[in-house]
């Protein structure tokens, strides 16, 4: 894996990248809009099939800022508390992503569709254009959309109810999956978010995110 981070620093910014997935949706479900780079580096994450360094899967992550930043304040008892909707979207991608690593025959179904998504995709213009995304959400629902855990999204309705915004709000919770597999190879566990919070804050200190 990749030298630039440890080990456990690399496990931690795969997690803030969930956390990060959960704080893009949330803000399109309330605003309509997100970070487009952040966005971004999450879809290209998602592409990243075959990576062999967490810096071939996440190039960028200073663009993880507001999911290290949301993870903190979950984890930290002294700061000061936000929304909850996107820790409840977190906790919740890393639950469906139990549920698919228990699940061959859909893995196997994801790996297969993301893989040949991944041919095509020198016909679309950019990894984060609607068509893109579409594709993104249709294999989130034909996948993970088929498990009977849903995740529930609250927000504005006009934004729910438009199809595009709807897309990208998928095709994030689909980064948020990946970064939830990513983070368990690394040895991530969900109890470790109750009984190994300070670890996990020493971590989040330990990386200089604004000058990365």
């Amino acid at each position: 894996m990749s030298e630039r981070f440890s080990r456990e620093q690399q496990r931690t910014l795969a997690l803030a990248a969930v956390f990060q997935a959960a704080q893009l949706a949330d803000d399109i479900a309330l605003r309509g809009d997100c970070d487009p780079r952040a966005f971004e580096a999450l879809i290209e994450g998602v592409m990243a099939l075959d990576a062999e360094t967490f810096d071939a899967i996440y190039p960028r992550p200073g663009l993880l800022r507001d999911g290290m930043s949301l993870l903190n304040r979950s984890l930290n008892k002294d700061s000061a508390g936000g929304s909850l909707r996107p820790l409840n979207y977190g906790l919740a991608l890393l639950h469906l992503a139990g549920k698919l690593r228990k699940n061959d025959d859909t893995t196997s179904i994801l790996r297969h569709r993301l893989m040949a998504l991944s041919g095509q995709q020198a016909h679309f213009s950019s990894l984060t254009d609607d068509a893109f995304c579409h594709r993104l959400a249709g294999i989130y629902v034909d996948t993970l959309g088929t498990f009977r855990f849903r995740i529930q999204v609250k927000g504005e309705p006009s934004h729910l109810q438009d199809e595009n915004k709807a897309a990208r709000i998928r095709a994030l919770f689909l980064a948020g999956v990946r970064a939830a597999f990513l983070w368990h190879q690394f040895g991530g566990r969900r109890w470790h978010l109750l009984f190994q919070r300070k670890p996990i804050l020493s971590q989040i200190e330990s990386i200089d995110i604004n000058n990365l």
